[in-house]
């Protein structure tokens, strides 16, 4: 059987529909890489960008600081209250929970069919770098140099809206765009 050679507007078209599924997580040219234990900290590099579902069906997002700290939009005892950006110990973020993920912004492995296509780095939108992350999310728990919007709104402006822009410089949450979606369906 021979293989059918895609072009790159066909796999953008097939990336398109596969990031906007409810089975990829809905991060642009990112995986989830799921991760369990506090322990399994040792394993994330500064900046990257963590998650973890929570029993109520939405996922908190954080940006991981180093040294079993995060720093994420959340309030001091848990994800609701009165959140501000700040750090926090790594298990504050778990709150008891054991399963979490990191987001690979590196590439992204899609398959298609059976077929497992990699999207270079080069082929995703805009990714700041381990350092440039971090130094991104510190920068909005002090001075604020580069004028994120410090005051949290659950629909535009939560822990993941946040995070991602720590990474890419987009101001976006894909669960609360999947949750809009569905209810104006």
């Amino acid at each position: 059987m021979e293989e059918k050679i895609l072009s790159d507007e066909e796999i953008m078209d097939k990336v398109n529909k596969i990031i906007s599924s409810e089975k990829m997580p809905n991060i642009d040219g990112a995986v989830a890489m799921p991760m369990s234990g506090e322990e399994s900290c040792e394993l994330l590099y500064e900046g990257d960008v963590i998650g973890i579902k929570r029993p109520l069906g939405y996922e908190h997002f954080a940006v991981y600081a180093g040294n079993r700290r995060v720093i994420h939009f959340a309030a001091e005892n848990g994800d609701f209250g009165n959140p501000y950006i700040h750090e926090a110990p790594f298990s504050a973020f778990l709150d008891g929970q054991k399963d979490f993920f990191v987001l690979d912004f590196s590439c992204a492995q899609l398959d298609f069919g059976g077929n497992t296509t990699t999207l270079p780095y080069d082929d995703l939108p805009r990714i700041y770098s381990a350092e440039e992350t971090l130094a991104r999310a510190r920068s909005v728990t002090g001075l604020n140099e580069h004028g994120f919007n410090t005051k949290y709104d659950l629909v535009s402006n939560n822990c993941e809206h946040f995070a991602i822009w720590c990474k890419t410089g987009q101001i976006k949450s894909y669960q609360v765009n999947r949750f809009l979606e569905k209810l104006f369906k």
